[in-house]
This record gives structure tokens, sequence and C-alpha cells, in this order.
């Protein structure tokens, strides 16, 4: 059955720093802390539809940070404790995706440098990890856009299948979230059993990359229900041009599970289960394949 897909004409892509003071010089600090191309491509949007900043007292801010979580608690603490809220959001028009929704970010990224706050991706709930590199000039899917990651291992716990039963539970389930900010719908997968976490997610993260650039295009899509993924995409992901697998491409298949969200499972003439299709007909290196470095790019 085909997949429609409506991409529309704009797209809303909003941060917000929690601060316990204000900046003096919103541009002076945008100045200081985004050089490069980015910092040219902001200061062209700075005050625009494709930039708005808007700083409010947090007792009355339009932002409810209280259900923001973080790999760090006390980044999650800080940002609900804050004194102050300063909000960077984006109307873009979706050809200018997905180097404006980078902008955005790295422009709330430099305002909370510049007021030792924490940001906020409020399309995920999410804090916005710290770098331990120079801040990426090029976009990259793989930089926190999804808001998919893996849960903890065998349940947290409770799961008691055997570890080497391909199908011996279903309990983990992966959605992404924000994925909408580049036009698209989010993606999940589910009934996943717990050794084929890591596999999944990557199907995940390459289908996704794989639909990134339909967002580019306003109006309805309609689409084959089955999506093929190559180690290409896989790589675009990263922002990287490695050859990660060597097998052919993986086909699988999008159900529609609601108005804005496709289900990715195996292809329709697979005899077996999902993780059956897991762990037999995907490249081996996706049920270990953690991370990879963006490739180097020239700043100027």
């Amino acid at each position: 059955m085909p997949i429609t897909v409506t991409v529309p004409e704009e797209t809303t892509t909003r941060f917000v720093v929690a601060a316990d003071r204000t900046p003096d010089d919103i541009a002076a600090a945008l100045r200081q802390g985004l050089p490069g191309r980015l910092g040219a491509a902001m200061f062209q949007r700075l005050g625009t539809p494709a930039l708005m900043v808007a700083v409010h007292k947090a007792a009355v801010s339009p932002w409810d940070l209280r259900p923001v979580a973080s790999t760090d608690p006390d980044d999650a603490e800080r940002a609900r404790r804050s004194d102050w809220h300063v909000g960077v959001t984006s109307v873009l028009p979706v050809a200018d995706l997905p180097i404006g929704p980078h902008i955005t970010r790295a422009t709330a990224e430099a305002l909370a440098e510049s007021l030792g706050g924490v940001p906020v991706d409020l399309d995920i709930d999410q804090v916005v990890q710290p770098r331990s590199a120079p801040r990426p000039e090029d976009f990259a899917l793989a930089d926190g856009w999804t808001g998919a990651a893996l849960p903890p291992y065998r349940n947290a716990g409770r799961c008691t299948a055997d570890e080497d039963e391909i199908d011996g539970c279903s309990c983990v389930g992966l959605t992404t979230r924000g994925l909408r900010r580049f036009g698209l719908p989010d993606l999940e997968i589910t009934s996943v059993a717990c050794p084929h976490d890591l596999a999944a997610l990557n199907i995940l993260r390459t289908a996704a990359q794989r639909l990134l650039p339909l967002g580019r295009h306003r109006g309805e899509h309609v689409l084959h229900s089955e999506l093929v993924l190559t180690s290409a995409d896989f790589s675009a992901f990263w922002g990287s041009h490695e050859q990660i697998w060597d097998d052919g491409p993986v086909p699988v298949r999008l159900v529609q599970t609601g108005p804005h969200r496709l289900a990715v499972q195996a292809p329709e003439d697979f005899p077996g289960s999902l993780n059956e299709w897991l762990w037999d007909e995907l490249p081996p290196v996706l049920h270990h394949y953690l991370s990879c470095e963006p490739d180097d790019t020239d700043p100027d």
C-alpha cells in the first residue's frame, strides 16, 4: 500500500536557553560565540522570522521546561530552576532545510555558552548535550536531531529472556521525535528483542536519513511502501562518506501508524518475524556500530 507524506510549506524549530541572567547585548554575544560561516548565516537571519530571539522571566515564560530530560540530571534540574528563558525560534520555508534548524540550534548553543545557561531542544524536550569538540559547521542528522536513543539494556533488568533467543522478547520500542521540523513524519520500530536494539536503532537512523531530502519539497508525496536503504544513507546520517557496509541495500517496509508517524518493519515478503529479519538480513555491522566521526570540512 502506498504511503503519503505531506510536507508543509513552513516548519518551526524551537530552542530555549535556561539561565540565571539575560544577555546584555545579544548581537555581541553571538558575534563572539558563533564565528565563521555559521555566524555569517546567523546574522543574515537574526531579527527575521528565520531567527527570532525573545527573553522572558521564567515565571511568565511561554515555555514549560518541567518535562525536560537530560543524560545529566543536574542539567535538567538547572533548566527547570532557572530565572530566565531566552527563546530561539525559526519559522522556515522547507527549502531552507536542514541548514535552517542547524543555524537555529547553533545560535541557542552560543547564547547558552555566553550566559552559562542550559540549551533545551523544545521539539524533543531534551537538554542539548555539551560538546567535547568544536561546533560542526555542517549539518548531520546524527548530531542529536532525531531524539531516538537506546533504552536501558534488557529492559532495565526486567527482561529474563534467554540472551541467545532471536525472538526471546519484544521489550524494545524506538520512536524518533523532532523530524517534523524537517517536514517529515516521525518514525518508529516496535516489538524488538533486547539483543537487537542497536540494529533496530541503526535501521531507524538510516530510514530517517533516506527520507530527509523529501522534507525540502512541500506538498503531498506518494511513496512506495518499500524503502530501500543503502550504506551511503547510513554514512550520510553521520555526516560521513565512509563505506560502512559492503553488503547490498536493505529494503524495509513503511506502514502509516498515525497522521505524522510511520512504522519501519520487515519487508512484506520476509517469511519470519521482525527479530529474525533484524538478525538474519541486516549487515552485521549494524549490530555493533555505535558512532562515526563526521568528515572534516574546510571552515572557509
